[in-house]
C-alpha cells in the first residue's frame, strides 16, 4: 500500500475511531441516566410503600376499618355512634360541605351567622328547626322523624348513655326526661306508647292553673300561691326543670297553709298502705283524692292546696315510673313509702325556718323568702308569706329513695338546711336504673348528634369548604393540620385535636394498600422498560467495543506501515 493511500486509510479509521468512541461516551452517559431512573423510581415505590391513607375504626380495636369520609364524621351513623366528630380550622370555625352550608345559610334572621349565634334561646330554637328543615330541603341526609332540640349538648351536658341502655347519669337522665317530654308534647309518640305515658307522669300541669296568681299585685289580691321560676310565671314544667333550675312554691296567710298540710296528711298519712298507694301511681290526682275523701273534694279545694297536691302526685307518679324497677322488691317499695314520707313531713308546718317575724306582707319579703328557700329543705317564713324550694324536695326524694335501696351504705342524707345535706343528684358518677321503654328511639340518638353539631356551630362559626368530601384533600389537609378534629372531652365540651389524640381514637393511619398496589405496577413497568433499555444500551456498548478494538488493530498497523514507508522514504532520499 503506498503512503498517500496508508494516510487516507488511517484518517478514515482515525475518525471511524474517534466516532465509536463518542458513542460509547453517549451510551455510558444514558447508562448512568438509566442507573439514576432506576435510583429514583425505586425511592418512588419506597416512599409508595409507606403511603397511608386516614381510616375510621369504630370500635377501637382496629378490627373494622372504614375509609374516612366527611359524612361518615358530620352526619349520625352507627359506625359513629350517633356522636358527631366535626372539622375546624385553626380559627376554630367548623368546616361544612356545600349541602350543610346551604342548609345554614338564611340563618342569620335567627341570630346565627358564620361568627357564632347572637340571640335568645327562642331564637335559638327556631334557628335549630330550620337548619333541620334546610337539611331535609338539601337532601343532606338528615332525617325526616321527629328531632328535637337539646339546649346542653355539646356544651357540657352527658351524652345519654349508649353503653348503659336504661342506666343513666344526673345528666343523661335529665337529658332522657327533656326530650321524651318535649317529643310528647310534640306529637312525636302515639298516645299508647310507654314514651307518652311516662312523659304525662312527668310533666306538672296544674289545674285550674289561672287560679294561680302569675305576677306579685295578683298573689297580693287573690291570696293564693305562686309558682316561681326565676321570674314569676305559672306554666307548667317538668321533672327535669325541677332537677336544673330552683323552682319555688310563694305562698301567702298561714292559715290557707295549715289547710294544705291538712289534706296532705289526711290522704298520704298511711301511704305505706298499698290500696291508698296504688290509687295514688294509678289514677289522676283529683281521682284519688275524691276516693280518700269523697266525691268533689279535690273541686272544693282552693288552688293552693291543688298545687301542692297536684306537685306530691305529679312527683310521685314520675319517679315511680321512671325509677321504680318493673320487677321491684319489697325494698324498692319501702324505700319508696320512706322518699314519700318525708317528702310529706317537710310540706307540714312542724319544720318551718322564720327569718322575719314582721306582720307584712311586701314584695320585698316575698322575694326574700324565696331567695332563703333555696337554702333550706323546709318552709321558710318572712312576714306573711312562705315559701319552699319544690327543686330542693325532688333532690331530697331522689336522695332517700336511692338510701333506701341502698341500705343506708353510701354518704348522702337529707337535713334541713342544704349545705349541711349531701344530695345524690350532687354526685355526678351515681347512676339512676331508669326505665327507658322497650328501646330506646333511635331519634333520640340523632336528636343529640345534630344539637352537639349546632350548638357547636353557634359557639365556635362556620364556614364553606367545597372540597371537604373529596377523599384525598381530607386526608392531607387533616395529616397536615390543615383541618382539626372537634370531638367531646371528658368534660363533654367539644375541643380542637389534631386527629391522633381524639377520644376513642376512631382516626388512625394505615397502609394504603390501593396505592400501594398501583405504585408497585407503575414501578415494574418503569424497571422493566428501563433493563430493556440497560440491555438494548449493553450490546450496542458490547458492538462498539469490538469494532474499538478492531479499528485499534487496524489504526497500529495502518500506523506502521505509515512510520516504515516514511523511513525508507528518508533512508532513499538520503544517498
Amino acid at each position: 500500500m503506498g503512503l498517500a493511500a496508508s494516510q487516507a486509510r488511517f484518517l478514515a479509521i482515525t475518525a471511524r475511531k474517534a466516532n465509536c468512541e463518542f458513542q460509547s461516551m453517549q451510551i455510558a452517559q444514558q447508562q448512568l441516566s438509566l442507573s439514576r431512573d432506576m435510583e429514583k423510581i425505586s425511592q418512588e415505590y419506597q416512599d409508595a410503600l409507606n403511603q397511608t391513607q386516614l381510616v375510621w375504626d369504630p370500635d377501637g380495636n382496629g378490627t373494622s376499618l372504614y375509609d374516612l369520609s366527611y359524612n361518615l364524621m358530620m352526619y349520625p351513623s352507627e359506625l359513629n355512634n350517633y356522636e358527631p366528630f366535626m372539622l375546624g380550622r385553626r380559627d376554630g370555625k367548623i368546616a361544612l360541605n356545600s349541602s350543610m352550608a346551604a342548609a345554614m345559610k338564611g340563618l342569620e334572621a335567627f341570630g346565627l351567622t358564620e361568627d357564632g349565634f347572637v340571640g335568645s334561646d327562642e331564637d335559638k330554637v327556631k334557628a335549630f328547626a330550620a337548619f333541620m328543615g334546610n337539611l331535609q330541603a338539601e337532601k343532606a341526609a338528615a332525617p325526616s322523624g321527629s328531632i328535637i332540640y337539646i339546649k346542653d349538648a355539646g356544651l357540657g351536658g352527658e351524652l345519654f348513655g349508649r353503653e348503659y341502655g336504661g342506666a343513666m347519669s344526673i345528666t343523661s337522665m335529665i337529658s332522657y326526661i327533656d326530650l321524651i317530654t318535649q317529643g310528647a308534647a310534640s306529637g312525636a309518640y302515639p298516645v299508647d306508647s310507654d314514651y307518652y305515658k311516662q312523659a304525662q307522669n312527668l310533666t306538672f300541669e296544674w289545674p285550674n292553673s289561672s287560679d294561680l296568681a302569675g305576677n306579685w299585685n295578683d298573689f297580693k289580691s287573690k291570696g293564693n300561691s305562686i309558682l316561681i321560676n326565676g321570674n314569676y310565671n305559672n306554666s307548667s314544667f317538668n321533672l327535669a326543670d325541677l332537677l336544673n333550675e330552683d323552682i319555688t312554691l310563694l305562698v301567702k296567710d298561714r292559715k290557707n297553709l295549715n289547710t294544705v298540710m291538712d289534706s296532705l296528711r289526711t290522704v298520704l298519712k298511711n301511704s305505706s298502705d298499698n290500696s291508698a298507694f296504688d290509687t295514688l301511681i294509678q289514677n289522676d290526682v283529683n281521682v284519688w283524692y275524691d276516693s280518700l275523701n269523697g266525691s268533689g273534694a279535690f273541686n272544693a279545694l282552693d288552688a293552693t292546696s291543688k298545687a301542692l297536691l297536684t306537685f306530691v302526685d305529679t312527683l310521685a307518679k314520675g319517679m315511680f315510673s321512671l325509677l321504680m324497677p318493673k320487677d321491684y322488691t319489697e325494698t324498692d317499695l319501702n324505700a319508696f313509702y320512706m322518699a314519700m314520707d318525708d317528702l310529706i313531713n317537710r310540706l307540714s308546718m312542724d319544720k318551718c325556718q322564720n327569718i322575719g317575724n314582721l306582720p307584712f306582707l311586701s314584695e320585698t319579703y316575698a322575694k326574700n323568702a324565696v331567695q332563703k328557700a333555696e337554702d333550706y329543705n323546709t318552709w321558710v317564713k318572712n312576714g306573711k308569706t312562705y315559701a319552699i324550694s319544690l327543686s330542693n324536695l325532688t333532690e331530697a326524694f331522689l336522695t332517700n329513695f336511692a338510701n333506701g335501696r341502698n341500705g343506708f351504705d353510701g354518704p348522702y342524707g337529707v337535713f334541713d338546711k342544704v349545705k349541711d345535706s349531701y344530695y345524690v343528684t350532687d354526685d355526678p358518677g351515681f347512676i339512676y336504673e331508669v326505665n327507658s321503654g322497650e328501646e330506646i328511639d333511635q331519634d333520640y340518638y340523632i336528636s343529640e348528634f345534630y344539637s352537639i353539631l349546632f350548638n357547636t356551630i353557634c359557639q365556635n362559626g362556620w364556614y364553606e369548604n367545597e372540597y371537604v368530601d373529596d377523599k384525598e384533600y381530607l386526608d392531607n389537609a387533616i395529616k397536615a393540620g390543615q383541618l382539626f378534629v372537634v370531638s367531646r372531652g371528658s368534660d363533654n365540651y367539644y375541643y380542637q385535636e389534631r386527629y391522633v389524640q381524639i377520644n376513642g381514637g376512631h382516626i388512625m393511619e394505615n397502609p394504603d394498600s390501593d396505592a400501594i398496589a398501583q405504585a408497585e405496577r407503575e414501578y415494574i413497568v418503569k424497571k422493566n422498560k428501563i433493563n430493556t433499555k440497560e440491555e438494548e444500551l449493553e450490546i450496542q456498548m458490547k458492538q462498539l467495543d469490538a469494532e474499538i478494538a478492531s479499528l485499534t488493530t487496524e489504526y497500529d498497523t495502518v500506523k506502521g506501515l505509515i512510520s516504515k514507508n516514511v523511513e525508507k522514504t528518508f533512508t532513499l532520499f538520503s544517498n
